[in-house]
Order: C-alpha cells, then structure tokens, then sequence
C-alpha cells in the first residue's frame, strides 16, 4: 500500500505551515485526496508536487503563473477515480513523469526569470531617467536662487 502522510506530516516534511498545504490546494486547484473521515492526504506525488511548488515560490514565481502548469504535471492515479488530467496526454511511468515535471518546471523557471530580468532593465532605466529629471530641477533652482540673490545686491 502507498505511504499516506497527514497534512500535519506533510506540512513538517515540506518545512510550511498545514494551512499553506490547504492555501495552495485551493488557489491551485490540486485535487489532495481524502480519506473516510474526509481528512486530507498527501501521496509521495503530492509532496513531490508540493515541494516543487514552494521550491517555484522560493524563486519567485506566483502562483498564477505555477497555476498554469499543473493541468500538465497531474496525473490519474491508477485505481482512483477522481478526476485529475493525464500527464500530457499518455500514461507514463511515475519516473519519467516527474522527469517530465522537472523538464516543465525548468522552463517555467528559466521563463520567469528572462522576463524579471527584463523588467530589472526598464525599472534601472526609468530610475536613471527619473534622476537625471531630478538633478536638472534641483539644479535649474539652484541657478533661479542665484539669479534672485544678484538681482537683491
């Protein structure tokens, strides 16, 4: 029988608070499964799954943009009959699909960052446009306060 791990465990073996586990579950739409008293979970998918999760948030991405992804990283757990998609439309065996994810989370990763690292470029470029405005007005008061004090003497 596979290992199942309670959200307590889970959230200790993850190193997140449990209600970071039920955040992410709902924002996310993972689809944890439950047990006869309708307590969550977790499989040693599902703390795969969530440990590249928070490792995505560690490098900053948001969760909209790790949302995008999951619909391709889930899969149908054999013999279970809720209602995750397929891993890229064929069944895989489970190392060549977390290969897969880890493939798929490297470019969502190498993604965001080119598009940080450009918005890094117009911010350092605006900041630079911004100062240079700011030092012509200090220094065309500067040259008005001159103008003043000559014209008083």
């Amino acid at each position: 029988m596979e290992q199942r791990y309670t959200v307590t465990r889970a959230a200790e073996i993850l190193g997140v608070r449990a209600s970071v586990l039920r955040y992410w579950e709902e924002e996310l739409d993972l689809h944890i499964n439950r047990n006869e008293q309708g307590h969550r979970y977790y499989t040693g998918y599902d703390i795969t799954l969530l440990a590249n999760i928070k490792e995505l948030k560690k490098r900053g991405l948001a969760l909209r943009a790790i949302k995008d992804v999951i619909p391709k990283i889930a899969h149908t757990v054999p013999g279970s009959t809720d209602s995750r998609v397929k891993l890229l439309e064929g069944e895989k065996a489970p190392d060549e699909r977390m290969v897969e994810f880890q493939r798929i989370l490297e470019r969502l990763i190498t993604q965001e960052m080119q598009m940080k690292k450009e918005g890094e470029v117009e911010c350092r470029s605006l900041d630079a446009a911004i100062r240079r405005r700011q030092l012509a007005r200090k220094e065309a008061a500067a040259a008005l306060e001159r103008k003043r004090g000559r014209r008083r003497t």
